[in-house]
C-alpha cells in the first residue's frame, strides 16, 4: 500500500468512504426526524369532496403554502446542522464533506417527504359523497424545497472551506506551523 505525503507526516484525516458513510447515517436520521417534525409542527388543511377530487379554497390554501415554507426552514436547519459538523470534523476533505451534503440532502428532503406523508392524513375520498369536509394529506407542493437542505449545506460548507486558514498539512509533527 503506498502512503500518500499527509500519512507519512502524521496528518492523516478519516477517508472518503468513512466521510460519505458518515454523511449517509446523518441524512438518513435528520431526513427522518425532519418528517415526523414536518408532521407535528404542519398545519392540518382540510378540503372538500367535489367530483371524486379533494378541493381546496383560497383560505386552505394559504395553510398549504404554510406546511411547504415549514418543511422549507426545517431542511434549512437540517443543512446548517450537518454542513457544520461535518466541516468541522472533517476539515481535510471539504470536497469530499460539500459534494456528499449537496447530493444526501435532496435524499434526506426526499425522506422527510416520505415520512411526513406516511405518517399525515389518507388523501382516499373513494366512495365519499361531493361536499364531505376530509384532510389533505401531507405533500409538498413546492418542490422547489426538496434542494434547500443541499442549498444551504454547499453554501456553508465553501464558507467555511474559504475562511479557514489551515497550515497544518504543511507541517512537520511535533513542529509548529509555519507562519
Amino acid at each position: 500500500m503506498t502512503e500518500t505525503r499527509a500519512q507519512r507526516l502524521g496528518h492523516a484525516g478519516a477517508g472518503t468512504l468513512r466521510v460519505l458513510t458518515e454523511v449517509v447515517v446523518a441524512t438518513v436520521v435528520l431526513g427522518a426526524g425532519m418528517g415526523v417534525l414536518w408532521w407535528l409542527l404542519a398545519p392540518e388543511v382540510t378540503g372538500v369532496v367535489v367530483g371524486g377530487e379533494l378541493a381546496v379554497d383560497a383560505h386552505e390554501g394559504q395553510k398549504l403554502f404554510d406546511r411547504d415554507a415549514r418543511f422549507a426552514l426545517l431542511a434549512g436547519a437540517c443543512g446548517l446542522v450537518t454542513a457544520v459538523t461535518f466541516a468541522a470534523r472533517h476539515p481535510r476533505r471539504p470536497v469530499t464533506v460539500l459534494l456528499a451534503l449537496a447530493v444526501l440532502g435532496v435524499g434526506g428532503s426526499l425522506l422527510a417527504q416520505l415520512t411526513g406523508w406516511l405518517l399525515g392524513p389518507s388523501g382516499d375520498v373513494s366512495g365519499l359523497a361531493d361536499g364531505t369536509e376530509h384532510a389533505v394529506p401531507l405533500r409538498m407542493d413546492t418542490q422547489a424545497g426538496l434542494i434547500v437542505w443541499s442549498m444551504v449545506a454547499t453554501v456553508v460548507v465553501a464558507v467555511v472551506a474559504v475562511f479557514r486558514e489551515d497550515r497544518t498539512p504543511f507541517a512537520v509533527p511535533g513542529q509548529p506551523a509555519p507562519k
